[in-house]
């Protein structure tokens, strides 16, 4: 039952922040155009922007369901990656000044290391969701799993505004 309400819990972390992150995209797509084009290297068109954000929403949501939640888990894995990815990149050539864009729009958090080991240390049980896909059958269960799905959501949160004060501190200081 332990490891059922682990997994419980990380689909429920995980469908917070991508449900959110994808929720942002969405409601602000122009906000994003710039953020995107930089990762990508190339112009991006609004309704690109939306798109991304409705896959991370569907995701989001279908992480919770038992049939697909494997699956889900496995791409929400693979997008972690790929935007830790973008970020190192964007690191490498020096550009550290680029907002993330993890935590919507008006969030202050630029990239950096810790967010790029930020993003492989969330998918990392995400992978472990993928392969191992237990399910939730008690209502015991259940309720665990969310409240620590939740507990997790604050830590990543003041994880988040940990990063982002660093940030401001760090830049203040130089």
């Amino acid at each position: 039952m332990l490891v059922s309400v682990v997994m419980g819990a990380i689909a429920v972390f995980a469908c917070v922040i991508f449900f959110h992150a994808g929720y942002s995209k969405c409601r602000h797509s122009a906000d994003y155009i710039d953020i995107m084009a930089v990762y990508l290297g190339r112009p991006v068109k609004g309704w690109a922007v939306t798109a991304v954000g409705t896959t991370e929403m569907a995701l989001a949501l279908l992480l919770l369901v038992p049939a697909t939640g494997p699956i889900a888990a496995l791409c929400c894995s693979f997008l972690l990656v790929m935007y830790a990815g973008f970020m190192w990149r964007q690191i490498q050539v020096g550009r550290k000044d680029l907002r993330c864009g993890c935590s919507g729009p008006a969030a202050e958090t630029r990239i950096g290391p810790e967010l790029v080991l930020r993003n492989l240390l969330v998918a990392a049980p995400l992978l472990g969701m993928a392969s191992l896909s237990p399910s939730l059958n008690s209502w015991v269960g259940i309720s665990l799993g969310i409240a620590l799905g939740l507990f997790l959501v604050l830590i990543y949160l003041s994880t988040d505004q940990i990063i982002a004060n660093r940030q401001r501190l760090v830049g203040w200081s130089q």
